[in-house]
C-alpha cells in the first residue's frame, strides 16, 4: 500500500470542501445590445453543452449583483480547476471524458443531492484520496456507469433522463428490451453504456418504473446494502464533481458478495470484485478495522446466505478477517 502525500490529500480536502460550500459556477458574461438596449446573458457549461442564460436588463442593479457574483464564482472554479489537474499529475484516479461529463450533468441536475448514487468501477475510482492510499485497480478503464436510484427521491418537475444524457455526449440513445415500458440503460456511439440500478421492492417486479426521469431500473439481489451508508466524493473532472458514492467499507463488503454471484463465464468480472475489495479491505484493516469488522459482522447478520458469500470470498482472497 502506497501512502498518498499529506499535501495531496490536503489539496484534495480543499476541492471537497469548496464544492460542499457551492457557488462555484464557471460562466462567461456576454452582453448583448437589442434597439439601443444592453442586456446581460450567462453562459455556462454542462457536459458537452453550453447553456445560455438571460439575466436581464443591464442597468437593473439586480442584473449587475449576479454579475458580480458570477464572477468570482468563476475565479474560484478556475482555483478548483487548477488544484484538480495538480491532483491527476500527481497520478489520482480521474474519469475518462465521457464520464466525467457524464457526472457533471446529472450533478448539476441535483439528482446525487436527492439520492442517486454513483456505484460501481466508477465509485471506486473516487476512494484513493478518501482513504489516503493510491488503489491500483483504480486505475482500470470502464465503459460504462451503473447509477443507483434505491435511494433517490424524485423533485418537483425532474428531468427526463435520457435529455440530460444528451447534454454529456449528443449521442447517447435508450436500449430496449422487448419488455422495457420505460428504457434502463441508454448507450453513446462510441460504446458507453449508463445503466439504472435499484433494489427489490415489493412483488420483485423488474425492472422498476422511475417515472419522474422517464426512465427505468434494474432491481438487482443486495443493491439496497451499498446505498444505505453513502458519502461525498469528487470525481477529478474539470473543477471537480461532487458526487454520491458508497462507504468504502460498504463497498468492499457487497463487492464480496458481488463476487460469489457470478456465473461461470464472468470470471474476469469476478476477479475484479475480489481485487477490488482486496484492496479496500488491506488498508481499511489497517486505518479503520473496527468499522470494516462492523460492517462485515452487520452484513452477516442479515442472512445465511450474506455470511455464505461473504466467508467464501474472504477464503479465496486469502484474508484473516474474522468469519463470524
Amino acid at each position: 500500500m502506497k501512502p498518498i502525500p499529506l499535501n495531496l490529500m490536503t489539496v484534495y480536502a480543499d476541492v471537497l470542501q469548496s464544492l460542499e460550500m457551492g457557488d462555484n459556477d464557471a460562466a462567461s458574461i456576454a452582453t448583448k445590445t437589442i434597439k439601443n438596449k444592453r442586456y446581460i446573458y450567462a453562459t455556462k457549461k454542462d457536459g458537452s453543452a453550453r447553456i445560455e442564460k438571460y439575466l436581464g436588463s443591464a442597468d437593473d442593479p439586480a442584473v449587475q449583483a449576479e454579475v458580480d457574483r458570477l464572477r468570482h464564482a468563476a475565479g474560484r472554479a478556475k482555483d478548483l480547476r487548477s488544484s484538480v489537474t495538480l491532483l491527476k499529475a500527481a497520478r489520482l484516479p480521474a474519469p475518462s471524458l465521457i464520464l466525467g461529463r457524464i457526472l457533471e450533468v446529472v450533478a448539476n441536475a441535483g439528482l446525487f443531492n436527492r439520492g442517486m448514487t454513483l456505484v460501481g468501477t466508477a465509485a471506486y475510482q473516487t476512494y484513493a484520496p478518501i482513504l489516503g492510499y493510491y488503489l491500483p485497480t483504480a486505475t482500470y478503464a470502464t465503459n460504462d456507469v451503473d447509477l443507483s436510484v434505491a435511494e433517490f427521491v424524485p423533485g418537483e418537475n425532474e428531468e427526463d433522463f435520457h435529455t440530460l444524457l444528451k447534454r454529456a455526449d449528443k449521442s447517447f440513445e435508450p436500449l430496449w428490451s422487448h419488455d422495457d415500458k420505460l428504457p434502463k440503460a441508454f448507450r453513446a456511439s462510441n460504446g458507453f453504456i449508463v445503466e439504472l440500478l435499484t433494489s427489490f421492492g415489493r412483488g420483485r417486479k423488474s425492472p422498476v418504473l422511475i417515472e419522474s426521469l422517464n426512465a427505468a431500473a434494474v432491481p438487482l439481489s443486495f443493491q439496497e446494502y451499498p446505498t444505505e451508508e453513502t458519502l461525498q466524493a469528487v470525481a477529478l473532472y474539470g473543477g471537480g464533481v461532487l458526487v454520491r458514492v458508497p462507504s468504502p467499507a460498504r463497498f468492499a463488503v457487497h463487492k464480496l458478495i458481488v463476487a460469489q454471484r457470478r456465473k461461470p463465464t464472468e470470471l474476469a468480472k469476478k476477479q475484479k470484485d475480489l481485487r477490488q475489495a482486496q484492496e479496500l479491505i488491506d488498508i481499511l484493516l489497517e486505518t479503520d478495522e473496527s468499522t470494516l469488522q462492523s460492517e462485515l459482522d452487520g452484513a452477516r447478520e442479515r442472512g445465511k446466505s450474506w455470511k455464505t458469500q461473504i466467508n467464501a470470498s474472504l477464503r479465496e482472497m486469502s484474508r484473516d478477517v474474522r468469519q463470524g
